[in-house]
């Protein structure tokens, strides 16, 4: 992650290039609506896992796992979402820094920080970001599909191209591929109220890294971190 990986943005690997239209479309920002509709709490827990489907994994390539992604969405399902996250636990959610206030107001000295370099990653800027953890993101997860009645994307006609970022080892191996996105409205219907995110200066990153299927022994794709950059 820091100098000893490089960064490319050429598409190094046709089978691991992100589809541009799909994920320029990929309107997940999602820190309003959890401070709006879960509660702040994080309590520990272990959730259930599940497998949607038999047959072929989508999340051998970067694509299928932000596919996989939105499937948990609109489907609501917690142990999909689970799938989506490293088994070993150093899944982080950074906050866009205009909700700073916001997270401190809810964690005081217990909010969690991490100090960002200039060479960690390709589309974050060096700053210090405050962020939650697994635990924290599965029960916020949680609240949020068992909370909303109707869960729902709607996407831009002409959307911007959305970049990537390879982190390749000396044997030109893929270890990790950085994706950017914007624009796009993520809406949760609940008790009949719609909250829906604003689509104007939204940017969402993810690192994606590859991890071995406890279950095939494949290696799929899982989210590492997600920087969630919208503003106000």
């Amino acid at each position: 992650m820091k100098a000893a990986n490089r960064f490319s943005n050429n598409n190094r690997r046709a089978a691991e290039n992100t589809a541009r239209g799909f994920v320029t479309l990929l309107p997940l920002p999602i820190i309003v609506l959890m401070l709006t509709i879960v509660q702040p709490s994080c309590d520990l827990f272990m959730p259930p896992i599940g497998f949607p489907e038999d047959g072929a994994n989508i999340r051998t390539t970067p694509q299928g796992t932000l596919e996989y992604l939105v499937r948990a969405y609109e489907h609501q399902r917690i142990d999909w979402f689970t799938e989506l996250l490293p088994k070993n636990g150093t899944y982080r959610f950074f906050i866009s820094p205009d909700y700073n206030a916001d997270y401190l107001a809810a964690h005081g000295t217990d909010a969690l920080i991490e100090r960002i370099g200039e060479d960690d990653y390709a589309f974050i800027r060096a700053g210090t970001y405050y962020y939650w953890g697994h635990d924290c993101e599965i029960r916020k997860h949680r609240q949020l599909f068992n909370r909303a009645d109707k869960i729902e994307f709607s996407f831009p006609n002409t959307p911007e191209v959305n970049e990537q970022s390879y982190r390749i080892t000396a044997e030109n191996e893929t270890t990790h591929v950085e994706v950017r996105a914007r624009l796009g409205e993520l809406c949760v219907t609940a008790k009949d109220t719609l909250h829906c995110t604003p689509r104007d200066g939204q940017t969402q990153v993810f690192l994606l890294e590859r991890e071995i299927d406890r279950r095939t022994g494949r290696w799929l794709w899982v989210i590492k971190d997600w920087f969630d950059l919208n503003t106000i």
